[in-house]
């Protein structure tokens, strides 16, 4: 019922906003009548009609489409499917204007191939790429070929690291601008990721699952109506338009299988469709690590509790191309997550049974349309997921790193002091985004985000309290939030300026049990609300791209760290936003044409936290508090060049100086001005693509690949700013153990190749890869290796020929 009256209220105020613009709009319409006819007489209908390179529309049955048009000359594009049919320049007045006459003449009622004419659509990666924002986008639409997941091709972009173990089904986390970890939210296509369970993370996701990755450094866009301190991802899921059936097998090292499966169907008519988009994940994880032997000495061992297993299944039908809707489809998705837990997070102790996992059932009712001519668009998503968890930790035994029992009939639990745990979630979530075009000019853009978990379980051995008797779990948890977003889009200097300005309001409420150390329970509340605001500008002209732009921005404290696990961390329901000043600069260059074009970008980022959420150590449990400030500058550059049609290369680097500022603590302020530990502050990329076609027969094609990161050394825990090494000094005054990597080495670099072969005449294409070619020692969380060489070999095949 709670979610029902909330859904109300974003309707509401939703609905009440779009009557507010269209009033505020009506006396800055100028309507024109665009009337399409071929020399016979008979009216053009299905014509998409471009406005000085923006669509309009496109005219009906009777080959009409009204359009709101300003004074003075436009230039009309007119198109069918792909080809251009005709071109021509018109004056409007909007004091006479009645309505505007286009003849086809029968060559123009053919077509004109699209390479015969200059006009060009701008495609979602260079739209995005010219909003004001601090933003990059990887299209992967040529990668499907391309082995491994979609955590790969994000680690490769300027100002972004991951940090993970390595293995697949792993955790991992994004560092982004000097801020990792919640900080930075992810979304599939604008939906938190979170709530399509583990099965589909970046740890798991197959290249050929998405159309692209959106990367927000700093300033987030109003459709996601998200709360993000340090930015955000949003993974892009596939939008093919032709009939579709393409499989893929994966196999490699630590005996690795992946599997997918996409398909879609769509009748002719354009009105209707269905498909899927499905994976399968399986690893032992079994590399070599090096670990502590006897005597101080070291010894190279395989894991050997670490095995992978995720599954998950999405089906879809949707109606399109409707007078009542654009699109209207109905998602359903079954997923299941297994992982065995080989160690902590540091690696000292090392676990035999223990293991997690996780059944998730997801439902998604998305609506789209455009009213008015495409002057007013609505975008509606409805989410409701059901999870089935469990952590099983009850041994009785415990093992060393040759997999050997060393204790028997001891405490259960080996991670912990014993859990069998299992908890149901249930989370609803909706999102409404609406935007207005004012003028040709001007757009008001709003967007408004409900989410809410329930949580309730049981582990028999887990907390209780010490009075009541009462399993924590077994209490309901609430956790509800709701983000809302109003702002204004304009235009300026013709197209060649953009800016921005919004403002952002969050609240966040948590019902939920409290406990204190002492055993004592009781039913209890927290709620916060926060404003936000933002603004952003863009200017291009030519081979010049400028931005800036700023966001004070809010994270909310999560469900976790709300209400804890029950297990050793408590619940904390009186804990505030994050908040943060982001700053960021942006410009580039390009110099020359597509055949032999040099791109060079630059970035300038600053941070400055305040009332970050920290976990504090405690006897005996542990809680989140709010405790950090932090401040971070940082800079990032990359330059690419192709050279040519068959060869392109480049490279990134970024820079963060990540610093603890204003601490509380007399006995900490040592540490005033020091790095924050266990975060890359320095690292880079570089990549080198060649391909060449008709190589073994006409119509084949093969591509080379090579790909590496550096990542400079960097601290374990945090050291005193004066006793620091130099960015390439030696490292004399502080134990090389607080140092990653702790061997000496300035850093770690990690270089991968690739060969993808793409048969003549099929949609057949066999790929091999070679990761970590070097079998360099890396290290990432806390020390935690990573693996070493491995191959990897991948088939893909599409039943409709391209």
């Amino acid at each position: 019922m709670q979610f029902i009256i909330s859904l109300n209220k974003i309707l509401t105020k939703g609905l009440l906003l779009s009557l507010l613009i269209l009033v505020c709009a009506a006396a800055a319409a100028c309507p024109v009548a665009i009337r399409i006819q071929h020399s016979d007489g008979k009216p053009a209908s299905g014509i998409d009609v471009f406005v000085d390179g923006i669509l309009k529309g496109s005219t009906n049955s009777a080959g009409v489409l009204n359009a709101d048009l300003a004074n003075g000359e436009h230039k009309l594009v007119l198109r069918r499917h792909t080809a251009v049919v005709k071109q021509t320049s018109v004056h409007v007045n909007c004091a006479t204007q009645g309505g505007l006459y286009i003849e086809l003449t029968d060559a123009e009622a053919g077509s004109v191939s699209l390479k015969d004419v200059t006009v060009k659509a701008l495609s979602a990666k260079e739209t995005i790429d010219l909003s004001p924002f601090s933003v990059q986008a990887i299209d992967l639409k040529n990668s499907y070929d391309k082995g491994g997941d979609v955590s790969e091709f994000l680690n490769r972009a300027s100002g972004v690291r991951l940090r993970s173990d390595g293995s697949v089904g792993a955790q991992v986390q994004v560092n982004l601008g000097g801020l990792q970890g919640k900080a930075v939210r992810l979304f599939r296509d604008g939906i938190p990721v979170e709530l399509f369970g583990h099965a589909f993370s970046l740890g798991t996701i197959p290249v050929n699952m998405l159309d692209r990755i959106e990367v927000y450094k700093g300033v987030m866009p109003l459709y996601l109506a998200a709360d993000a301190l340090g930015g955000g991802v949003n993974l892009v899921s596939r939008k093919d338009t032709r009939n579709l059936a393409e499989v893929s097998y994966e196999t490699g090292s630590f005996n690795t299988h992946r599997a997918t499966f996409n398909g879609l169907w769509k009748n002719k008519a354009r009105t209707w469709y269905v498909g899927t988009s499905s994976s399968f994940n399986f690893a032992d994880n079994n590399y070599k690590v090096n670990v502590p032997a006897l005597a101080g000495s070291f010894k190279d061992v395989r894991r050997f509790h670490d095995a992978t297993r995720s599954y998950y299944i999405e089906g879809y039908a949707g109606i399109q191309n409707k007078s009542w809707a654009d699109d209207l489809r109905l998602t359903l998705i079954g997923a299941d997550f297994f992982k065995e837990i080989q160690h902590d997070a540091k690696m000292d102790k090392v676990y035999g049974q223990a293991f997690s996992r996780e059944h998730n059932y997801t439902a998604l009712l998305n609506y789209k349309k455009a009213f008015f001519n495409s002057k007013l668009k609505v975008n509606a998503v409805g989410t409701y997921s059901f999870f089935d968890t469990r952590f099983v930790d009850t041994a009785t035994v415990r093992y060393n790193w040759d997999g050997d029992i060393i204790g028997r009939n001891l405490r259960p639990g080996e991670v912990n002091l014993g859990n069998n745990q299992q908890i149901d979630y249930n989370f609803v979530s909706a999102r409404l985004n609406l935007s207005y075009d004012l003028t040709a000019r001007h757009a008001v853009d709003f967007s408004s985000m409900y989410y809410q978990q329930n949580r309730k379980g049981s582990d028999p051995l887990g907390a209780i309290t010490a009075l009541e008797a009462i399993d924590v779990l077994s209490v309901p948890a609430t956790y509800r939030k709701d983000n809302t977003a109003l702002g204004l889009r304009s235009s300026w200097l013709g197209k060649e300026m953009e800016s921005i300005v919004a403002l952002k309001y969050y609240h966040y409420k948590s019902i939920g049990y409290t406990t204190d150390n002492f055993g004592m329970g009781y039913r209890s509340a927290g709620s916060e609300d926060q404003l936000g605001y933002l603004g952003g500008l863009r200017w291009s002209r030519g081979s010049y791209l400028l931005k800036a732009s700023y966001e004070y921005a809010t994270r909310l404290p999560d469900e976790y760290e709300v209400f804890g696990d029950a297990r050793l961390v408590k619940e904390n329901m009186n804990l505030r936003p994050e908040k943060s000043h982001n700053i960021n600069l942006n410009g580039e260059y390009r110099l020359g044409s597509a055949d032999r074009l040099l791109t060079l970008s630059a970035g300038l980022f600053y941070r400055k936290v305040k009332d970050g959420i920290f976990l504090q150590l405690d006897i005996p449990f542990n809680r989140f508090i709010n405790y950090e400030s932090t401040r971070v500058k940082g800079f990032e550059v990359e330059g690419s060049y192709v050279a040519g049609r068959h060869v392109d290369f480049g490279a990134n680097l970024t820079y963060q100086d990540i610093r603890q500022v204003n601490i509380p603590e007399a006995i900490f302020r040592i540490l005033e001005g020091s790095r924050v530990p266990n975060v890359p502050y320095f690292f880079g990329n570089f990549w080198l693509n060649t391909h060449f076609n008709d190589v073994l027969r006409k119509g084949d094609r093969i591509e080379f690949n090579w790909n590496g990161n550096y990542t400079h050394r960097f601290f374990l825990q945090a050291i005193p700013k004066d006793q620091e090494p130099g960015l390439f000094e030696k490292v004399t005054s502080v134990q090389t153990s607080l140092i990653i990597p702790h061997d000496g080495r300035f850093g770690q670099l990690n270089n991968n190749a690739g060969i993808y072969y793409h048969f003549a005449g099929s949609g057949l294409s066999l790929s091999g890869e070679c990761r970590n070619i070097g079998n360099a020692r890396l290290y990432d969380n806390f020390n935690v290796q990573r693996p070493g060489r491995a191959f990897y070999l991948k088939l893909l095949y599409n039943f409709y020929k391209p």
